[in-house]
């Protein structure tokens, strides 16, 4: 999901200083990371009611820098991992060409998402999308090129699977990723990205269309996302979210986000989801932020939640 933005914890933008910051173990080494922790209580009208109090995502990322040379490791470990070891996330080199232009390659992020990969992106505890989740790909292995200046960002990748990396990249199976992104005035952010899966032999293509548009004026974020995809055997389906953020003082913020999810597939089933939630910073390195979040599934009830996420950063 997208990284095109450094935002901090919980995405508040606020006035306060920077909470996500380096430890330099050297000239050329440095680490940082985060720990996030959840306790979340579910009242479901489609399913059993849960509660949970959970270490959900421990992560220390390494970052080497040789000048034109540098490479990122990403060390992480996920409350559900059954093994409660430390998984390779990402790893990769960037070769910096000169005059905005860079060619990375290894194990990285999917370019596409208005919503980050890591919590320490988001500007609340969950994702907008609950009845297709995975539409949005993740991490893959391959090569990709690319530019940035001020005005323009554009980039494109060949990996292996851009829904589900295997390591190897062949005739009959490979994927590829493009975005386009465009500044065309100060704070306003547009974004256009595909993807698409080749798929192996008798399995069809996936692919992605997604679109995400952002403007930050004085202490307000809005967002604006669609995206349209098709993951084969007529699984198709489209997506869209509003979002507002709010600094209401230097270090407290709230978030309102409305989105959709529709399942072509299943009947035209659709999933609307409203969020609301405010956050703050407790110092450079801690913040909290509590969602509530209300779930529309048609016919088949609600779904409600009540989340308290703390995230500390390194």
């Amino acid at each position: 999901m997208n990284k095109l933005l450094k935002t901090t914890l919980a995405g508040l933008l606020l006035a306060a200083p920077a909470l996500h910051a380096q430890i330099e173990l050297s000239d050329n080494l440095s680490v940082t990371g985060f720990l996030d922790m959840s306790a979340v209580d579910v009242n479901s009208e489609t399913g059993e009611d849960s509660s949970s109090f959970n270490l959900d995502q421990a992560e220390i990322d390494f970052l080497i820098d040789f000048d034109e040379i540098t490479a990122q490791i990403d060390l992480n470990y996920l409350g559900n991992n059954s093994t409660e070891e430390f998984d390779l996330e990402q790893a990769f080199i960037t070769y910096n060409l000169g005059d905005g232009a860079n060619i990375e390659a290894g194990k990285f992020n999917s370019y596409h998402g208005w919503e980050t990969v890591e919590p320490t992106g988001l500007y609340q505890y969950s994702y907008a999308y609950d009845l297709a989740p995975n539409s949005i790909p993740l991490f893959h292995n391959g090569v990709r090129f690319n530019y940035g200046d001020d005005f323009v960002n554009f980039g494109l990748s060949v990996v292996d699977s851009v829904y589900g990396p295997d390591g190897s990249i062949g005739d009959s199976e490979y994927g590829a990723e493009a975005k386009i992104v465009i500044f065309p005035a100060d704070g306003l952010t547009v974004y256009l990205g595909f993807a698409k899966d080749k798929g192996a032999d008798a399995i069809e293509d996936k692919d992605l269309i997604n679109f995400w548009t952002s403007y930050e004026i004085g202490n307000m974020t809005y967002a604006l996302e669609f995206n349209d995809y098709d993951m084969g055997a007529n699984i198709t389906g489209s997506q869209w979210l509003l979002m507002a953020n709010m600094g209401i003082t230097d270090n407290f913020g709230i978030t309102a986000r409305v989105s959709e999810d529709q399942q072509d597939w299943a009947g035209g089933d659709t999933a609307t989801k409203f969020t609301i939630s405010p956050g703050w910073s407790v110092n450079d390195n801690l913040g909290m932020l509590v969602e509530l979040s209300q779930t529309d599934l048609g016919t088949e009830g609600t779904n409600t939640t009540i989340a308290f996420e703390t995230i500390f950063t390194f």
